[in-house]
């Protein structure tokens, strides 16, 4: 008899998760900016960055400091990314010297003014971006 109990509740449950969907939740609307991202429930900051020479270090590094995200909003210029290299040279004295380019060679190529903007759920942009 307790075994039947059981089935009925997780046979109920499912039914109910079956039930929910993507309109019954507000936080999976992304917003729109550009491409189009993952519902909110699906995305990860690390989903934003494609694969390529020196991501894992952009991805692991970057955040330390900053918000991993606000760092890729703005589609900066080659310039501009050249600029931002040099001012945090002394934030990342860890880094070598060829890691450094690499990262940013990365960011210059993925994240450059002829892309369009990534799109990030709100939610994953509520501590606020400081351009630089």
């Amino acid at each position: 008899m307790f075994r039947t109990e059981v089935l009925f509740v997780v046979i109920g449950s499912l039914s109910l998760l079956a039930g929910c969907s993507k309109a019954d939740n507000p936080r999976s609307e992304p917003v729109q900016s550009g491409a189009v991202a993952a519902p909110a429930e699906k995305f990860t900051p690390a989903s934003v960055f494609p694969s390529g020479p020196g991501r894992e270090m952009v991805v692991s590094s970057c955040g330390s400091c900053h918000s991993l995200l606000c760092g890729v909003k703005g589609q900066r210029t080659a310039e501009r990314w050249d600029s931002i290299k040099l001012s945090h040279r002394d934030k990342l004295a860890s880094v070598s010297s060829s890691d450094l380019d690499k990262m940013f060679a990365y960011l210059k190529e993925h994240f450059n003014d002829t892309k369009p903007e990534p799109t990030i759920p709100a939610e994953f942009l509520q501590e606020g971006c400081t351009p630089y």
